[in-house]
Order: structure tokens, then sequence, then C-alpha cells
């Protein structure tokens, strides 16, 4: 009869970890166990491997079987035996990583900070924006009396400078964890926006993330640079999750982008 070092009888409720390899590939630290002993004997700490949010397989082939445990995340400790780990519990710290990614996007010229504000003062934005328009539709000249910042809109779009682009930074967190503590929550139907003061403490950003957010936009003296009735702050504009049946794990991913939003419509934090 085969036996296994350690195991004298294979038929025993007794098995041994014969192998464990490790692995982190941007999801999360992953560890891979595989026991052998006999099929009742894997089969009963199968038990085990579930409760701690394994994944498992066993093949029974032969005088003893062998088995495959998968198990990520942080709440696995591979420093003790598997059956005494605990069972994952909320608030399980999870693997998490952050990534910046800059996006372009091409706003109207009537909307840089400097053009909004000299609109405004005229008392009537719209008409501001039509005159200049018109003029420069019907190959006109501006009327007199407006002011250098209109001349200065009414040569950009003289020239065909409609637009000009502007930097949209935005931050994605992924995070993974036990599957056993289900899927997130689900996302708000109008998303809040966090003001930059408070969105490194609502999400415990660390501070090497907090060094690389980008400021408000000032002019020279100083100004705010954001349209009227907006401010500046990070929008959630992804949040999903998804379950990794190899590890039993569960992908968060929530971003966020950096920009000036309407005070009316969106709840600030």
């Amino acid at each position: 009869m085969a036996t296994i070092q350690g195991i004298p009888n294979p038929t025993a409720l007794e098995y041994i970890e014969v192998s464990r390899g490790y692995e982190n590939t941007g999801n999360g630290r992953v560890v891979t166990l595989v026991y052998r002993g006999s099929k009742d004997a894997l089969r009963i700490a199968s038990a085990d491997w579930v409760r701690i949010g394994a994944r498992y397989s066993i093949r029974e082939d032969g005088p003893y079987s062998e088995a495959t445990v998968t198990v990520g995340g942080t709440a696995f400790d591979p420093g003790i035996p598997i059956q005494e780990n605990g069972t994952p519990t909320p608030g399980e710290l999870a693997d998490i990583r952050y990534e910046f990614r800059t996006d372009y996007v091409d706003v109207s010229i009537f909307a840089l900070p400097a053009v909004a504000k000299d609109a405004s003062a005229t008392g009537n934005p719209a008409g501001y924006k039509y005159v200049i328009e018109t003029a420069v539709k019907n190959g006109e000249t501006l009327p007199a009396g407006v002011t250098v910042m209109a001349q200065k809109v009414w040569q950009k779009l003289s020239r065909g400078e409609e637009s000009f682009p502007v930097a949209r930074v935005s931050l994605t967190r992924v995070a993974t964890f036990s599957g056993n503590l289900g899927l997130p929550e689900v996302p708000q139907g109008i998303p809040p926006v966090y003001r930059p003061f408070s969105f490194a403490i609502a999400w415990g950003l660390p501070t090497s993330v907090q060094q690389m957010l980008p400021r408000v936009p000032t002019d020279a003296s100083g100004q705010i640079q954001a349209p009227a009735g907006t401010e500046w702050g990070w929008k959630q504009t992804n949040y999903s999750s998804s379950l990794v049946q190899k590890t039993n794990q569960v992908e968060q991913v929530i971003s966020w982008t950096f920009a000036p939003y309407d005070l009316d419509i969106y709840p600030f934090f």
C-alpha cells in the first residue's frame, strides 16, 4: 500500500501540507496550498477552507487524495494552520492599490473663467455670447463699447479657436477582500462630491497619495478659477464590483474625477 511521508495510513482522517505558493499580480496577495491525505479527511477539512473564504478543489485519484486550496486577502494568516484561521469579519483589511489618470476634455471658450466673469459683469451673459458669435458668423466687427475681453474672444473665434483642452485628473481605488463578506453596497443614484479637504479624510487616503492630488486652480491674483455656481471637488465617476471566483475575492473599483461641479445638482461633503 502506498504511504505519504507523515501519514502512515492514508485511509485515516489525516492530511498533510505538501506545498504552498504566493502570488501578487495586482489583485492583492493570493496563497495557494496543496494538501494530501484521505479523501474523507480533505472533505471534512474543506468546511474550514470555505469558512475562511478560500476556494478549493479535491482530486480523488489513487490511494490518497490531493486538495488545492486558494485563498486571498489579508484576513488569512499563512503563518498558522489553516484550520485555526478565523472567519473574515466586517472591517477586514482589504488589499488596496491606487491609480492616477489624466484625461483632456475640450471646453468652450466662453467657459474660460475670465470670459465668464466678463460676461456676468454685463448683466446679460447670454446676450454677451450671442453678440460675439453673431459678429463672427457674419464677418463683422464688434459694436463700439465692448470690453477688451470681448474683443479677445472675438479674435479667437475668428481664427477658429472655439474651445481649449482642460486636464481632468482621476483617481481610482481598487480594493480586494474576502467574498465571504458579500458584495459592496449599491452606489447612490446621484454620486456625492467631496471637497478637497474632506476627500482624503473620508476615504483614508495614505499620505503618499494625498501628496499627488491636484490643487484647486487659481489665477495670478489667487482667485479660484471656477464657473459661477460650481465648486471644485472629487465626484465619483465609477463604482463597480466583481467576484474573482478563483480566489473567492471581491474586487471593488471606485473612481473619482477632480473638476468644478454644480452646487445645485450634487451633494457636497
